[in-house]
């Protein structure tokens, strides 16, 4: 599941802003979603340059909200603490943040005015950054924010996501639907990336050789214990391949029966884990759906022991 952490600030003295009425409405359209389940929504309003990093790391989101007001030297307007006035957060300074806490984030979005600089200097540390060029109606930003989330609930990647979202402002008639602009890491396609959940695309099909899969395995493993990665997302990367291996009679003949029944064994057992923490989480039996995860946890450990004894043979 991926952290959503909507952060706003409205400080005393400035245009009052419906930042509770948009997290609001982001919720619903999570909920309403095909992939609800996917996406956990947390909010912090009022927010405080002092009490940024503490936030940041108390909830680890995958994709950070900040809702409020920026200024047209292109600096975020956070609430003071003490005064409960404005105070400015320059471009490089929160660009420095993000070196530090790029690994775990995965999507920015920044819905105030004249944050695209701001967006373009966090850019190069995050895949992907939204940010506005221009001072953007509270209506708009509202409705491009709801649609944005929408579209990954459905499972949209953040590229079509970012479309369908100024295309409605388009429909809608609301001014501003070249405001929004959309901002990648070097590199990074946005029509690739589909936040599914785990803040990270499935990696790609593996190779035919098993143990030329190992590395792949491996990587999905390791997204796994980091929570990058579901359960049964693992179980789909390393199912398909392990069983057309052990289906062919001479790669059973080069390990030996004792290794393919073991390996069998712990896939079929893997398997009906699975199955098992899907059917407990449906039913919203939490508690034994984590004792599940955590024996599933065990098995997958066991599998890649395995696998790489194989190899090694």
């Amino acid at each position: 599941m991926s952290t959503i952490l909507f952060l706003s600030a409205n400080p005393d003295g400035t245009d009052k802003l419906e930042l509770i009425k948009e997290c609001n409405i982001i919720n619903q359209k999570i909920r309403a979603s095909a992939g609800r389940e996917l996406f956990k929504l947390e909010q912090r309003h009022d927010i405080s340059i002092k009490s940024l990093i503490e936030e940041l790391l108390n909830y680890n989101p995958q994709i950070l909200h900040f809702s409020g007001h920026g200024s047209d030297k292109s600096a975020l307007i956070f609430k003071n603490e003490n005064t409960g006035q404005s105070e400015e957060v320059p471009p490089i300074a929160l660009s420095n943040l993000f070196k530090v806490l790029s690994k775990k984030i995965d999507l920015v979005l920044l819905n105030a005015c004249y944050s695209e600089r701001q967006a373009r200097a966090i850019a190069e540390h995050v895949d992907c950054v939204i940010g506005m060029s221009d001072a953007i109606y509270d209506n708009a930003a509202i409705e491009f924010a709801s649609i944005f989330y929408l579209s990954l609930g459905f499972k949209k990647s953040v590229k079509e996501a970012f479309d369908l979202a100024t295309t409605q402002l388009g429909l809608l008639s609301i001014p501003g639907d070249a405001i929004p602009k959309l901002i990648v890491k070097e590199g990074i396609d946005p029509s690739k990336i589909i936040i599914n959940g785990n803040g990270s695309p499935p990696p790609p099909p593996p190779p035919s050789n098993i143990c030329d899969q190992v590395s792949t395995i491996k990587q999905g493993h390791q997204n796994l214990l980091m929570q990058k990665m579901t359960i049964n997302e693992f179980f789909e990367i390393i199912a398909d391949p392990i069983f057309k291996f052990l289906s062919v009679s001479n790669n059973k003949k080069k390990i030996g029966e004792v290794n393919s029944n073991a390996l069998n064994l712990l896939l079929i057992n893997l398997s009906g884990k699975v199955k098992e923490y899907e059917n407990l989480k449906q039913i919203g039996n939490d508690d034994k759906a984590n004792i599940i995860l955590n024996e599933s946890l065990t098995v997958c450990s066991k599998i890649i022991e395995k696998l790489e004894d194989i190899c090694n043979l």
